[in-house]
């Protein structure tokens, strides 16, 4: 064969290996779309004691993990009915209500992830009143306007005044009896020495000049699991993926949460309230975080379980023990933070100029 006739074929079969690549390229191939799950979560109250959610709504963090989230609130009465009977996929709540259970016909409900390390209520007292110098003593002979009997906060308060040598009925008074939506309304006209408060509901009173925040139980009570998210064993058995991606998602929020000032949590979280003052959501993240109420990440330490569930004991709400092995579920708490990461936007960028630098 002639060197010219080669050099032809050559040319040719180049141009028609370069030809079948730009094809390929221009070929656009389907994208894969993942399946969105839809979630939904009901919650005891609407409080910022329940942040992280609130912030991997807002931040995305679900839509990340392909999650379309719901989150709507219920009477805590209301919320274990509403996850045995399949109105809600997940409730966060007092570990109270997932615990006591007496002869149920429905299978224990499991916990999976918590969202706080302690409990977030706070006392008040009257502003003009006993606020100077607290001391728990200071409780002695003395009334509080308390949540239900079987009310995870009640138990952890139960537990302080014990630790102080006032056991509730002899020592102290707490009034059980008055409606949730008539508590405040009742120690403004006189009703008790003092009242046990989540947030906002504190700062509320701080703001309106009739109460003073005197002291956490949390901070008193040490880590303790009183809430947790919970679901039906059936449900997590079905869909463990789910859970998986919404425990990603809520480990990541706390990871957010590590990095942002509390300023910034209120603006993220400004969407889920509405209806309620900027300065007090500010205050009340502001104060929940210079209480370490949050979780450094969504897994349920055995010692903080144990904790509540001795004081659960200790109140009379259960009549027996509930192993710690039998009611959590830790596995997607541990995997989430395994593999979860959070870099901050700031870094993103510098990560991304710099990868533009060097590939040029």
């Amino acid at each position: 064969m002639q060197p010219r006739i080669k050099i032809i074929i050559l040319i040719l079969v180049f141009l028609a290996a370069v030809s079948a690549v730009a094809i390929g390229h221009s070929i656009k191939r389907p994208a894969v779309v993942e399946q969105i799950h839809t979630v939904r979560v009901l919650e005891s109250l609407r409080s910022p004691y329940y942040l992280p959610h609130y912030l991997a709504q807002n931040l995305g963090f679900f839509k990340e993990q392909n999650l379309n989230v719901t989150i709507s609130a219920t009477s805590s009465e209301a919320i274990r009915a509403a996850l045995t009977d399949g109105r809600a996929d997940i409730v966060i709540c007092g570990l109270q209500k997932i615990m006591f259970n007496p002869g149920s016909k429905f299978p224990q409900p499991k916990i999976f992830a918590v969202a706080a390390a302690r409990d977030g209520s706070l006392l008040l007292a009257r502003k003009d009143k006993d606020t100077e110098d607290f001391q728990w003593q200071n409780l002695k002979h003395k009334t509080i306007i308390g949540s239900s009997h079987d009310d995870s906060s009640e138990i952890a308060l139960e537990d302080v005044l014990r630790d102080h040598g006032l056991p509730p009925y002899r020592e102290v008074t707490i009034y059980y009896n008055i409606p949730d939506n008539l508590r405040t309304a009742a120690f403004r006209t006189g009703t008790g020495n003092y009242i046990q408060l989540l947030e906002p509901e504190a700062s509320l009173a701080e703001a309106n000049g009739y109460g003073s925040v005197v002291a956490s139980v949390g901070s008193a009570a040490g880590d303790m699991v009183v809430t947790a998210y919970a679901a039906m064993p059936g449900g997590i058995e079905s869909n463990p993926e789910i859970f998986q991606r919404f425990t990603n998602a809520i480990y990541k929020a706390q990871l957010w949460m590590s990095q942002h000032s509390a300023e910034e949590a209120a603006e993220a979280a400004a969407r889920s309230f509405p209806n309620l003052d900027k300065t007090v959501l500010l205050k009340s993240i502001q104060r929940y975080q210079s209480m370490g109420v949050w979780a450094a990440s969504p897994v349920i330490p055995e010692e903080s379980y144990e904790r509540f569930h001795t004081a659960a004991k200790n109140s009379g709400e259960i009549a027996g023990s509930i192993p710690y092995e039998s009611i959590v579920i830790n596995d997607f708490a541990l995997n989430a933070v395994q593999t979860v990461v959070y870099i901050p936007e700031a870094e993103k960028q510098k990560k991304n100029i710099f990868q533009r630098f060097f590939s040029r």
